[in-house]
């Protein structure tokens, strides 16, 4: 039997305002595997989430598995998985533009990359969105921080994540960083294309506080490692 190429790994909690639009793009995407398998780590929503999912369910190839913060969830999303490779999307991500993920695909496919992550946007986003994305994305692409790849899409070999370990558990913000900063720089890369993502991270608790929240998670491991849960609780109920 072939090894499927790629699987889509979704955590999520409490999204109804969100996954119709994220399955729609998923929808629309073109070159992708026939059949890819989405699997949705969901952490027990409330909120008409799963009723939502399950309109998609004879138009995309879904499994809904118990979920949790997104280090759980994304790790036992994965452990459904038998791809080569692992796409990890958060719940309010929109591919922007119709072949973003198959071009992300391609490109570790012919380079021989690890890793990939995209551009990121945001849906009606202000001048200060636009410039952390930048910023970002030019960390990202210049490699200035090492290999980075954003939770909200991270593409990743199979073989790299489970040698690494999959994601740290106990870290509840700043998982993604401590993940991709394990990938060698040169099997790293940024593709063309880009997300959608909602502003919710920023709009919930002030620029600020974001701000300065990214920023020690990308300089301090002990910051990492505090509970950080009510975060959550802010953006996500």
């Amino acid at each position: 039997m072939n090894t499927p190429l790629l699987s889509i790994v979704i955590p999520c909690r409490n999204e109804a305002k969100n996954i119709g639009n994220t399955l729609d793009a998923l929808l629309g995407q073109t070159g992708l595997p026939p059949d890819t398998q989405i699997i949705i780590a969901d952490a027990g929503s409330t909120d008409g989430t799963i009723e939502i999912i399950s309109q998609y369910s004879e138009l995309l190839n879904i499994k809904i598995v118990d979920g949790g913060l997104p280090a759980a969830g994304r790790n036992k999303g994965a452990n459904h998985t038998d791809s080569g490779y692992i796409l990890f999307l958060d719940a309010d991500v929109m591919p922007g533009e119709r072949n973003t993920i198959s071009e992300a695909l391609s490109l570790a496919e012919s380079k021989n990359l690890d890793l990939v992550s995209t551009h990121i946007h945001t849906i009606n986003g202000n001048y200060a969105d636009r410039f952390f994305w930048q910023l970002h994305g030019f960390a990202s692409a210049t490699k200035i921080v090492g290999a980075f790849a954003a939770g909200m899409f991270i593409l990743i070999k199979s073989e790299a994540f489970r040698r690494i370990g999959g994601f740290d558990e106990s870290i509840a913000l700043g998982e993604d960083w401590e993940l991709t900063h394990q990938i060698a720089s040169d099997k790293f890369s940024i593709a063309p294309g880009y997300i959608n993502t909602t502003n919710r991270r920023f709009s919930a608790q002030g620029y600020l506080r974001t701000f300065y929240q990214y920023f020690m998670v990308a300089i301090s491991d002990s910051y990492r490692h505090k509970d950080h849960r009510k975060y959550f609780d802010v953006h996500f109920n």
